[in-house]
């Protein structure tokens, strides 16, 4: 290789571990601060009915009309809902809120705060998806209860 290849080649090197120690700091700091203040979750169904379980890992005991759906912040569960039953669920995340909405079975990130909103171009999941619905940004998950248990025995 030439001097010029090299030194090209060094700086792309020196700039991926910048990034990746700037991004290791930045996840330490939102970490002691998601520890500080505890994740609020919040429940508004349109149809009126209780069809969400506010905290635990393990999904509700009642049979869902749908399939339970989790949103896993971090290594938690935030919040339970029924796919079967339409309503709008908002979690805080990491980088600010995000509200999913279900409807007829499906489930979609209706907005969030964050940069990229990829999470939002995702569209709509019925559990077939290859993977679940993914908010880096805010370290949220949305998956089915198969899913979540996989991830969470994994990640413990």
């Amino acid at each position: 290789m030439k001097k010029k290849e090299w030194i090209i080649l060094c700086v792309i090197a020196a700039i991926a571990a910048a990034a990746i120690l700037i991004m290791t700091v930045m996840k330490n700091t939102s970490s002691a601060d998601s520890q500080n203040s505890a994740s609020s979750v919040e429940n508004s169904s349109s149809s009126g009915e209780s069809s969400s379980k506010d905290s635990g890992d393990e999904p509700p005991s009642e049979t869902p009309k749908g399939q339970w759906i989790a949103i896993v912040h971090g290594k938690h569960v935030a919040q339970w809902f029924d796919s079967g039953v339409d309503g709008e669920y908002t979690v805080k995340g990491d980088y600010g809120t995000m509200v999913v909405q279900c409807l007829n079975g499906k489930w979609h990130v209706e907005s969030v705060d964050c940069p990229n909103h990829t999470c939002e171009k995702m569209g709509w999941d019925d559990g077939t998806n290859f993977m679940p619905i993914t908010c880096i940004p805010n370290n949220i998950f949305i998956g089915t209860e198969t899913w979540v248990k996989n991830y969470l025995s994994e990640n413990e």
